[in-house]
């Protein structure tokens, strides 16, 4: 076999033991550092266990998610690790149909009888506003994810209750919703930044949209932290380099991927296996994008 160099043919290997060693992953944005991130760590968990893995991103656009679940189907993946997807259960409900292995990562669907590998998001929200908090702040706003994102909505949950907890009026005109991404961080910001009375500290429910915070701030001849505080979610890569460097809520976004990959992996080998959520825990990084504050709030 050596001298012949000689290749086993794998396609016809896979259709006499019905597996392809291969596994999908669908994600919505492998420019954005949290998929990114985790992407990476189901790669390299992927190679050691000896999968191979199908990355597919799809912009969080449903058409390509839909032909990405269909390609995945056609080659016969053992199974799919959905990330972030957008609408979870019709393509939950199409992969069972299909008898195809599905692992969900940042995302819930109650009801549906497979794994789901999260955070705290809720706990993460509270974090964030009570750091704030603690340090004086009063008038703080939040720019949220899209208003369908299960994660963001939890963390807006976390943060309108650590406001209430601490007996501080939410007020919905401080909310802004925003894309996941560096302009609409900039472009909220800019609405909070020109109103008559801004607010002193912004929480931002993730990292890239804080970043986008920062650069609307210095636009608007602002430092941060001294003119404004500044809360971020994720602590990606990026977080601890920028100026001033990030104070953000961690999601231990390398233990996702193992998890996810761990689950799917053992869902492949013992596919009658019961479900499980797994929900990892967050906690403040505290850097230099937040300070007390130095003058009085009305």
């Amino acid at each position: 076999m050596k001298d012949l160099s000689y290749q086993p043919n794998l396609i016809a290997r896979s259709l006499r033991r019905k597996k392809t060693n291969s596994i999908g992953l669908i994600i919505s944005d492998i420019v954005n550092p949290f998929f990114s991130e985790i992407a990476w760590s189901i790669e390299y968990l992927s190679f050691i266990e000896k999968y191979s893995l199908f990355l597919c991103s799809t912009n969080g656009n449903e058409e390509k998610e839909i032909f990405y679940i269909n390609q995945l189907s056609e080659w016969q993946v053992d199974g799919i690790i959905l990330i972030s997807p957008k609408n979870c259960n019709a393509y939950l409900k199409i992969l069972e149909d299909r008898n195809i292995p599905v692992v969900l990562v940042d995302n819930e669907s109650p009801g549906c009888d497979v794994d789901m590998i999260g955070v705290d998001n809720y706990r993460g929200g509270i974090i964030a506003t009570e750091h704030l908090i603690s340090l004086g702040h009063k008038k703080i706003a939040c720019i949220t994810g899209p208003f369908t994102d299960n994660p963001s909505y939890d963390r807006v949950r976390g943060y309108k209750d650590a406001l209430n907890k601490h007996g501080i009026e939410v007020d919905e005109d401080l909310l802004i919703a925003g894309n996941f991404d560096v302009i609409s961080g900039v472009q909220a910001a800019n609405i909070f930044l020109e109103k008559g009375e801004r607010p002193t500290a912004i929480f931002a429910c993730n990292d890239l949209m804080a970043i986008g915070v920062i650069q609307s701030a210095a636009a608007h001849n602002l430092v941060v932290p001294k003119d404004i505080s500044v809360v971020g979610f994720d602590d990606i890569t990026l977080a601890k380099y920028i100026v001033p460097p990030l104070t953000t809520v961690k999601q231990p976004m390398r233990e996702i991927g193992e998890q996810a990959l761990n689950s799917m992996v053992e869902i492949i080998k013992n596919p009658n296996k019961a479900c499980r959520t797994i929900t990892l825990s967050v906690r403040l990084e505290e850097r230099q994008s937040t300070q007390m504050i130095k003058r009085e709030q009305s």
